[in-house]
């Protein structure tokens, strides 16, 4: 128990507004009328063919145009984003994980409504660079919405129902700016090499389905092998005919690996369950039952049918995978491992204006917990990189080894730590691209998981529009 001393040197903490911010304090209330006259704006409709017809043909015009579009658009949707944070309970946006979100997108909102005009290319270049800084800064946005979601299903602080919403629609918001901002600097990067396409540039890769699967799979096996040096492990078997699609590479591992862990985990604790009583040696000698992916396609979508026998689950606990709320045990459970990832310091890093003090709240040295995060992540994306063999310089030089992404680096996480709100994240992405994630399980033998993704090609590329909040 804490000394009495302890307790009375901290007790300014325990008021209402988190001492560090620079936002959530009395007068936030009064400084909030720009905030309110972006919000009555309307987000521009964009869809993947609009994006993708804009970089058919490229010239000087285009990219300012995009720029400008970009550093006006920008500041709308995080406005709209910011009001509905507003809207929640004080007790739930007070809480520190979503409090360092409301920051992030502040600043953020901020900086893009005082940017200055565009007007040439050199204006541009540096306008890229700070789109980079952004994108870098926000990498902890990810991870702070899953532990606050966590940390609310512990304190019973948002219904279930209406924390799966605000969830998925802070994921959706969150994929449309990132793929807004990001397909910018792939245009400016294709004009400056002077090349043009009909495509989503870097965003999008062309996947196969087999060599995808296989690579999430050896990521998973290298992990599986160390855990259970003396143990057969399950082996992976891929039916059907490969299928080729374009796809988002991060959201595609993510995806798969968090499938595929499942799989892996339930079919080796089943096979440790029901032969509990052998010894070592003759646990050797046993060969775990597969995990067979089916895979069929037609013009317009890719099915995934991921089946293992490793002994399913009950109906009432199927009913809940698919939510971000957790029972306050196990909520703590998962909180404690993202508490055990390495490097992820989630301590307050953002420097936001007082707009009624005019001053700013003085910044923490760039060797802080922001930048021993981006380095963290850095480092497991080389091991991610150089475990799907990406070794030709085209792709070395292409955007997904260029950015950072806190999804990416969780395929590398040890297998050992489940994090309790993967699946649901899979289900938020998968339905943003316009695709399915289902699972039927029978307890007591294994279950089944059923992914639908869409090509987003020329059928589908109209229709998935990203969200305008």
């Amino acid at each position: 128990m804490p000394k009495l001393s302890t307790i009375a040197d901290n007790i300014f903490r325990l008021g209402p507004y988190p001492e560090y911010s620079m936002l959530l304090n009395k007068y936030h209330f009064y400084q909030n009328s720009m905030l309110l006259h972006w919000a009555e704006r309307n987000a521009h409709p964009v869809t993947l063919k609009h994006l993708a017809n804009y970089g058919k043909t490229l010239n000087k015009d285009k990219i300012i145009m995009s720029a400008n579009f970009v550093r006006n658009e920008i500041p709308v949707r995080l406005a709209l984003r910011i009001k509905s944070l507003q809207k929640l309970p004080f007790d739930v946006v007070n809480n520190f994980h979503f409090a360092q979100v409301y920051e992030c997108y502040y600043h953020c909102f901020n900086s893009f409504r005082k940017y200055s005009r565009i007007d040439n290319l050199e204006e541009n270049d540096r306008f890229c660079e700070f789109i980079k800084d952004t994108l870098d800064e926000h990498l902890t946005v990810l991870p702070h919405l899953m532990m606050g979601a966590l940390e609310n299903s512990i304190l019973n602080s948002l219904p279930q129902k209406e924390l799966d919403e605000f969830m998925s629609s802070m994921l959706r918001s969150r994929v449309s700016r990132r793929v807004i901002l990001e397909e910018h600097i792939s245009l400016t990067t294709r004009f400056q090499k002077n090349k043009s396409s009909d495509s989503l540039g870097d965003l999008f890769s062309e996947c196969s389905a087999f060599e995808q699967l296989e690579i999430c799979t050896g990521i998973l096996i290298n992990y599986l092998r160390g855990l259970y040096p003396n143990l057969q492990l399950p082996e992976l078997i891929i039916e059907g005919e490969d299928a080729k699609f374009p796809f988002m590479l991060s959201h595609l591992h993510f995806i798969f690996g968090e499938i595929l862990r499942n799989s892996y985990k339930a079919v080796i604790t089943n096979c440790l369950r029901i032969n509990d009583h052998l010894g070592e040696d003759q646990l050797s000698k046993i060969k775990p039952p597969p995990i067979v992916v089916s895979v069929a396609n037609n013009a317009k979508d890719v099915v995934f049918r991921f089946s293992d026998q490793g002994g399913g689950m009950p109906k009432e606990v199927l009913q809940d995978i698919w939510s971000f709320g957790k029972s306050p045990k196990k909520a703590q459970v998962y909180l404690n491992t993202f508490h055990s990832l390495p490097g992820l310091d989630l301590n307050p890093h953002f420097q936001v204006k007082d707009s009624f003090s005019g001053q700013h709240k003085k910044q923490p040295p760039i060797d802080g917990s922001a930048n021993a995060l981006l380095k963290n992540i850095t480092h497991m994306e080389e091991i991610v990189t150089q475990r799907m063999g990406i070794q030709d310089k085209e792709s070395q030089e292409g955007l997904y080894s260029r950015k950072k992404s806190f999804m990416r680096s969780l395929i590398a996480r040890p297998f050992d730590l489940t994090l309790g709100v993967s699946l649901p994240m899979c289900k938020v992405y998968t339905d943003y691209w316009n695709g399915d994630l289902r699972m039927h399980s029978l307890e007591g033998y294994g279950s089944d998981t059923y992914l639908r993704l869409s090509k987003l090609g020329s059928f589908n590329s109209d229709k998935v529009q990203l969200d305008r909040a």
